[in-house]
């Protein structure tokens, strides 16, 4: 599982695979033609730090679903309005570098200016044009 090995790398005490619809899971709204529509992200990470523990939303995401795009503008709202609550909100893909070869790469939506081109994206081709100028890719 490349995407635990690399949060273990960096730190982690633990992680939680978010179930979908558990009473405990991390429900994340995002729209479907104007319906509030929960997304559970897939990855709640915890690490340790000087002051406690950090929490970190990781969601691994397939571009070719069509809810590729509604639910990366919902992350994106949550991270505005939450972004001091996580360590990390990141969208993740796996796709070919510029050496030819698979790499996950990284859209934080903890950062400002890429929740702000996040948020007002209205297709999927918009979001795949922020991962190809924003992302960035874990090696």
């Amino acid at each position: 599982m490349p995407k635990c090995h690399s949060e273990n790398k960096s730190g982690a005490v633990c992680w939680l695979r978010n179930l979908d619809r558990k009473k405990w899971s991390l429900e994340i709204p995002y729209e479907v033609s104007g319906v509030p529509t929960p997304m559970y992200p897939d990855l709640v990470v915890v690490k340790a730090d000087a002051q406690g523990y950090v929490f970190d939303i990781l969601e691994p995401h397939d571009p070719s679903r069509k809810d590729n795009y509604p639910k990366a503008v919902g992350l994106a709202k949550f991270a505005e309005k939450h972004w001091d609550k996580f360590g990390r909100i990141q969208l993740i893909r796996l796709k070919k570098g510029v050496d030819g070869r698979e790499h996950f790469f990284r859209l934080d939506m903890g950062i400002t200016t890429i929740w702000n081109k996040v948020r007002g994206i209205t297709s999927s081709e918009e979001l795949d044009r922020i991962f190809d100028t924003d992302a960035v890719r874990e090696d």
